[in-house]
């Protein structure tokens, strides 16, 4: 993963964004793409009230934000010592970010809990996990980054996504301390997670099977609990859903762990 995409936003989650890049470029020796979007809803007047506003100062007001967040992050970027170069782009934020992914590794953003405006921002993540040409991981905004060397688990149920998401993640998943294939009352499917277990393998990737039976809860929080018992540090998981305009409409297990991730989740769709 020697490209390694960032999404740049004032939000909540940028800290969280920035320091998963970091790991992940130290992890990989890498060099980070840093991404500002400006949505044209920016360069709008607003209400009636504001007619008479110049637009060539309401221009000016957003580059000079535009500059101020640029300078504050390359600050700690060359505090932390990494190589990066910064795009500035105007438009819809998925639609830049998955152009920006053709020529990217791995696509960093934020997964919930997301404090301001969670549905647009779920919508964000979830989008451009379905779209992009490359894995998406996504980070708690109260993260400390991603521990790429930890114990990872992958959901497993024989799905076209969740084989993208594995073999999207298998660069990280070869610096792994461990890796585990949970599978909960594994539906009939050609490809099981032993079968996984032996692709892996092939590649040098030893991992543990899991098989485990609902019990009467949900699959999300079986996963749930076996990320706790276990320890594992992130979870590669297929991005299940479609889009419908600006909402994202998932299966309950993706838009579950996504709206409130315990741990930094590697998606694929």
């Amino acid at each position: 993963m020697k490209t390694i995409l960032v999404h740049i936003e004032a939000d909540e989650g940028q800290q969280a964004r920035l320091q998963t890049a970091f790991d992940l470029a130290r992890a990989f020796g890498g060099h980070l793409v840093c991404l500002q979007v400006t949505p044209y809803a920016a360069y709008a007047l607003g209400d009636g009230g504001m007619s008479g506003f110049p637009v060539a100062t309401l221009v000016e007001a957003i580059e000079a934000s535009r500059r101020e967040e640029r300078s504050k992050v390359e600050k700690q970027l060359k505090a932390e010592g990494v190589a990066w170069d910064w795009v500035s782009r105007d438009g819809d934020a998925v639609v830049r970010l998955c152009e920006t992914a053709r020529l990217a590794d791995v696509v960093v953003m934020s997964s919930g809990p997301f404090p301001g405006a969670p549905r647009l921002q779920l919508a964000v993540t979830g989008d451009t996990a379905m779209q992009a040409p490359a894995p998406v991981v996504a980070v708690p905004p109260g993260g400390q980054g991603l521990a790429v060397t930890g114990a990872a688990m992958i959901a497993w149920d024989g799905s076209q996504e969740a084989a993208k998401a594995m073999r999207g993640a298998m660069p990280m998943l070869r610096l792994a301390e461990s890796v585990h294939l949970l599978t909960v009352e594994e539906k009939q499917t050609d490809f099981r997670a032993r079968d996984a277990a032996k692709f892996l393998a092939r590649h040098g990737i030893g991992a543990e099977v899991i098989e485990r039976g609902d019990g009467g809860k949900t699959v999300e929080a079986v996963i749930r609990e076996e990320l706790m018992t276990r320890r594992i540090a992130w979870l590669v998981q297929g991005a299940y859903g479609h889009s419908r305009l600006r909402e994202t409409l998932f299966g309950g297990v993706t838009r579950g762990l996504l709206s409130d991730a315990p741990v930094p989740l590697v998606l694929g769709h």
